[in-house]
């Protein structure tokens, strides 16, 4: 669907958020750089786009915080259609839910957040986003660097110093303990009926089999090099397989013929994205440049130079993707980079000074009167 620019146009609606790396500040830009809202915030943020592009979730390990910011898209559904009123973004909500929130799954209807401080995990319904922000509080046995997803109606959670998955209730009652070992498990994604979560020895598949869970291991290719493993994880329902970052390239995850493939990439990837529609995945490199990739051929097919080469210890780069744009953080020059997907190539470079590293996008389709 085509970018909608001006008034009384049906089309896809954008607007960015912008977190700093270094001071408790969130920014909203519109798709051409504008600041519409600048909020302080409780610490840092990492930032989260949710279901129905009308909301952001900043993460705020550092104060123990979450936030819900409303991007000012209003939707009034109109049988065939939707309409869009453009709105000023706020803060809808900022909740104080555990120490040390990292890191977030956002699933269809639920969102989940682990707390390394305590182990605890705040689980919210989406559907009701925007009426009722108050979490349920899972207890999952005390401080870890977790990792958790949905599948189903279970909540799997996995801990890095543990080592191993449980299987929870929506609920919070804890149903499994998955026998096999995940040695500094870290990073998750979901593909249809399976979980995927990393291993220094492999990855950890974990099947819904009617009403049981499966897990299974699959080590990493042979002649990987020492030490490499996968532990960021994407997925998109319209390939059979997921992805991982591994060392400087992709590891292609194929649990139905229970094989991984790895592909090569001039410099370690930092961020992995497929677009909304599954037809292209995009890697951000350390080396700073945006990688498009054909996921079905599973090869490289354009390469822009977009941000500032990554610096061990210093902010990473950020990276979002919706429809027919993307938009990446630089924190080494305190820009903002547009990028037309459609032509692949960057559209606009917005000075928003400071360090952003997080961004997520607020996007809707609809008509605007």
């Amino acid at each position: 669907m085509a970018l909608a620019h001006g008034h009384g146009g049906e089309g896809t609606f954008t607007r960015v958020a912008v977190a700093d790396a270094q001071r408790p500040l969130v920014l909203v830009l519109d798709e051409e750089g504008k600041e519409l809202g600048r909020f302080t915030v409780p610490s840092p943020a990492r930032l989260y786009p949710l279901p129905g592009g009308q909301y952001v979730l900043g993460v705020h390990g550092e104060a123990g915080a979450l936030s819900f910011l409303f991007g000012g898209f209003r939707l009034e559904d109109h049988g065939d259609h939707q309409d869009v009123k453009e709105e000023v973004p706020y803060v809808a909500a900022t909740l104080r839910t555990g120490p040390k929130p990292t890191h977030a799954f956002v699933g269809e209807q639920h969102l989940a957040v682990f707390h390394d401080g305590d182990g605890t995990v705040a689980l919210f319904d989406l559907r009701r986003l925007g009426l009722d922000f108050t979490p349920r509080l899972v207890a999952t046995g005390g401080a870890d660097h977790g990792a958790v997803a949905f599948l189903g109606e279970v909540l799997l959670v996995g801990g890095m110093e543990r080592g191993q998955v449980e299987a929870y209730t929506l609920e919070g009652r804890r149903v499994l303990t998955l026998p096999q070992a995940c040695p500094r498990l870290h990073g998750e994604a979901v593909l249809g009926n399976v979980a995927v979560f990393g291993c220094s020895d492999g990855v950890l598949l974990v099947e819904a089999r009617g009403q049981g869970l499966l897990g299974r291991k699959l080590p990493y290719p042979a002649g990987a090099p020492q030490g490499v493993r996968t532990g960021t994880l994407t997925a998109h329902p319209a390939h059979p397989f997921l992805v991982g970052n591994f060392g400087a390239g992709i590891l292609f995850i194929h649990p139905q013929e229970g094989h991984l493939e790895a592909l090569a990439l001039p410099a370690p990837p930092l961020h992995l994205a497929f677009d909304p529609e599954g037809e292209a995945l995009y890697a951000l490199t350390a080396d700073g440049r945006l990688h498009k990739l054909d996921p079905k051929a599973r090869r490289v097919v354009g390469s822009l130079e977009a941000v500032t080469p990554w610096a061990q210890g210093a902010p990473r780069p950020g990276l979002a993707v919706g429809h027919g744009v993307a938009f990446l953080a630089d924190p080494a020059k305190g820009e903002v980079v547009k990028v037309d997907l459609e032509g692949f190539k960057v559209a606009g470079r917005f000075p928003v000074g400071g360090a952003p590293w997080a961004v997520a996008l607020f996007q809707v389709a609809g008509v605007e009167h």
